[in-house]
């Protein structure tokens, strides 16, 4: 039976380490993501914008 007590606590550790864990990685993600998204839209204005210089010129 004293086995146990350390077992219990090690698995609820190893689960909020893997919670935590998951947390981060899916945070990062959409940082990632949302700068992904400005990036494109930059982009898109950016052409857009020289196709405006173009057809004016």
């Amino acid at each position: 039976m004293e086995f146990f007590g350390p077992l219990i606590a090690g698995a609820l550790g190893v689960i909020i380490v893997l919670f935590i864990s998951i947390y981060v990685i899916e945070e990062g993600v959409r940082r990632g993501m949302r700068k992904a998204r400005a990036d494109e839209r930059a982009e898109n204005a950016e052409y857009e914008r020289w196709e405006a210089e173009e057809d004016a010129g």
